[in-house]
């Protein structure tokens, strides 16, 4: 019994956020405009329009001469879809002879809404514009088809909205994370599905070694290089000091001295004739190997230390020693590589691949819906080679700029590949897709808070969006973002919950 309370409980709490208003409540969200002198509300026209940056959604009444109305005005920024919280509303009507009259508001009812009341002496066609202007934004509407009515009796009530229409209001809209976009008329290529794993470019990447045995110490006493740093040229990693006993850099440097007083002293020698070609050149050539030996030895160091540096600018992956630990000569300290350029293995199935040719461009699948690899940022390196007969793929190596860091070494990824072949057609971004009881659907925009769920026939998928072979049309506002809210108030509106105005 507790487990069924439980569920009523969530499912009441849940009702509370999507369920639309009812009539007979005061819920603050005023869809009945307000006329003066009627016995009964004059039909309300509704009113849903885009510019690039805003959404208006106005609701007033059928306007009658000498008499006001009150005009309800959602305004919605579309960057982020957040409500307009300042500035003014501007409303100017121009009649057929020019004459213009101009109505202002620069109050809110309530974030994001304007109520003005406006009432118009003389009967007759207006061109109506609505002007927005507040921080950051502005936008102008123009309304077509406005009329002022002689009388009320001329004015017929106006047909609903389709029926089945999900009720989904501004204020729960502007709760969530949301967002429309009109489908649209674009080239579509089509795409193959793999996993990709990115590895480093061989070209920039290089493994530190000890060049002689020793104790490795830090790069400094506070400083310790971790794995994913970044690191410039000629930056140092670590030191390598001396070992207790055997050679080291102590004794790389004595012996370096050694030779050399040897050298010197057999320059002296042989110009007093004292010592022979032979002994000369053996004094020389131990000279200049072990100087050319120690010269080698990256960074240099001092009479305690070997000091070794980045060849090149890049980041730490790996480091495969200790502080304390004790080195041979060759060991592996760490691997630094500049992961701004790297090769994407894409392995693609056997079935697919054939078909697929040189690929045109891939898109990265992530978290977030992925992001497009520019076309300029991509090389194809190889195509084909080998089947694996285990996993039935064959390996297509890619090499990408990834100077925004996007791609991580050694991670595998959800790549789509394109081919060079492709159409035009409608399309719509990939997030407005659901699936509902197994058909894709997609919720489009009827009005400024209503919707409608359609089902689609999806075709290929590209760049993040997904052509739409039927059931939207090239223009219509489909949602993109918060379409699950709108799913589940539809289930509401089902269950007896809908919204009447």
């Amino acid at each position: 019994m507790r487990r069924f309370s439980l569920a009523f409980i969530l499912l009441g709490s849940f009702l509370s956020l999507v369920a639309p208003c009812a009539c007979g409540q005061d819920d603050g969200h005023d869809h009945g405009p307000a006329a003066d002198t009627h016995d009964e509300a004059p039909p309300t026209v509704a009113v849903t329009q885009w510019t690039d940056t805003m959404e208006l959604f106005m609701e007033y009444p059928e306007m009658v001469a000498m008499q006001s109305g009150r005009f309800i005005i959602h305004l919605t920024v579309l960057e982020g879809f957040q409500p307009v919280r300042d500035g003014r509303v501007t409303l100017e009507f121009t009649d057929a002879g020019g004459r213009r009259e101009v109505r202002t508001a620069d109050t809110l009812l309530r974030e994001g809404i304007f109520a003005p009341d406006v009432g118009l002496k003389d009967a007759g066609a207006y061109d109506f514009t609505l002007k927005y202007e507040g921080p950051g934004a502005s936008s102008t509407f123009h309304i077509p088809h406005f009329e002022v009515h002689a009388a009320a009796a001329g004015i017929h009530a106006h047909a609903g909205g389709p029926e089945g229409d999900i009720a989904f209001l501004k204020e729960q809209q502007w709760k969530i994370p949301f967002a429309t976009a009109p489908a649209v008329r674009r080239e579509m290529l089509r795409a193959v599905w793999a996993i990709g794993q990115v590895l480093p470019d061989p070209r920039a990447s290089i493994e530190i070694t000890a060049p002689i045995a020793g104790i490795v110490q830090a790069a400094g006493p506070d400083d310790l290089i971790l794995p994913g740093a970044r690191v410039g040229r000629g930056d140092v990693v670590a030191r390598i000091s001396p070992p207790l006993q055997g050679d080291g850099w102590t004794g790389s440097r004595l012996a370096l001295a050694q030779a050399e007083r040897n050298y010197r002293r057999a320059e002296r020698l042989r110009e007093s004739d004292a010592i022979s070609s032979r002994e000369f050149e053996e004094a020389e050539n131990d000279y200049l190997a072990r100087k050319a030996g120690h010269d080698n030895l990256a960074g240099g160091g001092n009479d305690r230390t070997l000091a070794l540096t980045a060849p090149i600018d890049g980041q730490v992956m790996a480091w495969d020693v200790r502080p304390g630990q004790r080195l041979e000569a060759g060991d592996r300290l760490m691997t630094i590589v500049d992961p701004g350029v790297v090769w994407l293995q894409v392995n693609v199935y056997e079935s697919d691949f054939r078909s697929l040719g040189t690929p045109v461009g891939a898109w990265i699948n992530d978290d977030d819906g992925g992001w497009e690899v520019p076309r300029s940022a991509l090389t194809v390196l190889t195509t084909g080679g080998a089947l694996d007969p285990v996993t039935r793929t064959v390996p297509v190596l890619l090499e990408i700029e990834n100077s925004a860091g996007l791609l991580t070494i050694n991670e595998s990824t959800p790549v789509e590949l394109y081919a060079g072949d492709g159409v035009v057609t409608t399309a719509v971004p990939r997030s407005a897709v659901y699936e509902d009881e197994g058909l894709d659907v997609v919720f489009v925009q009827t009005g400024g808070e209503s919707f409608a769920k359609r089902i689609v026939r999806v075709g290929p998928h590209h760049a993040g969006w997904v052509s739409i072979l039927e059931g939207v049309a090239e223009g219509e506002r489909v949602v993109i973002r918060g379409g699950y809210h709108v799913k589940l108030a539809a289930t509401t509106a089902e269950i007896g919950h809908g919204h009447a105005h």
